[in-house]
């Protein structure tokens, strides 16, 4: 997938690519240091990221289950920003969603 950050500098685990752990390539993104011409940028965020969260890069979902589970408040798990909605998996006890549908 490709990213359109505009103003993370594609540092930031909303960009996919950086939270994928990959450089960008062909994005829309602007101002990017998530390249490697930024090395040394990038490899900071990332320490830093992991510091605050050690999970930060490890997917939520796997391929057929889930790592984390689902926080939908609203959305009844019905929207495409679920993680379990969008994987085609259930909701399980691992997710911590509210009225789930």
């Amino acid at each position: 997938q490709l990213c359109n950050c505009k103003k993370s500098k594609c540092l930031k685990l909303y960009c996919e690519c950086f939270s994928a752990q990959m450089f960008c390539d062909g994005c829309n993104c602007v101002d990017c240091h998530n390249t490697s011409n930024h090395e040394d940028l990038r490899a900071k965020a990332m320490k830093d990221t992991k510091a605050k969260n050690p999970n930060a890069f490890v997917p939520r979902m796997k391929s057929d289950s889930h790592n984390t589970g689902c926080k939908c408040k609203k959305s009844g798990c019905l929207k495409k920003y679920c993680e379990c909605f969008e994987a085609g998996v259930m909701c399980s006890t691992k997710c911590k969603c509210v009225n789930c549908k």
